[in-house]
């Protein structure tokens, strides 16, 4: 499954209003399957699961231009679980 517009449209929202310099950049999408780490589980004594989960990872890329008139990345990593609810922000500085 990959995320829709609607879901995509609300992060963007999200990260607009908590990082005004990324408004209107459209991220690059990404997609991982991560199976469920069987030795946490088997020492844990739970049994292992047979569920994958999925992530998505956005990445927002900007260059801005510092006050010495030098021009620099700038770059938001916003991971998102199965559900599109943000888990993780990462950014450059």
């Amino acid at each position: 499954m990959t995320i829709d517009r609607q879901h995509l449209d609300k992060i963007k929202q999200k990260i607009a209003d908590e990082y005004p310099e990324f408004k209107d950049i459209e991220p690059q999408i990404s997609e991982k399957r991560i199976k469920p780490q069987e030795s946490v589980y088997e020492k844990l004594d739970m049994g292992v699961p047979k569920q994958f989960i999925n992530v998505y990872r956005l990445r927002f890329e900007r260059t801005v231009t510092t006050t010495d008139k030098v021009p620099i990345e700038r770059i938001l990593l916003v991971t998102l679980d199965e559900n599109f609810e943000i888990i993780k922000i990462a950014e450059s500085r």
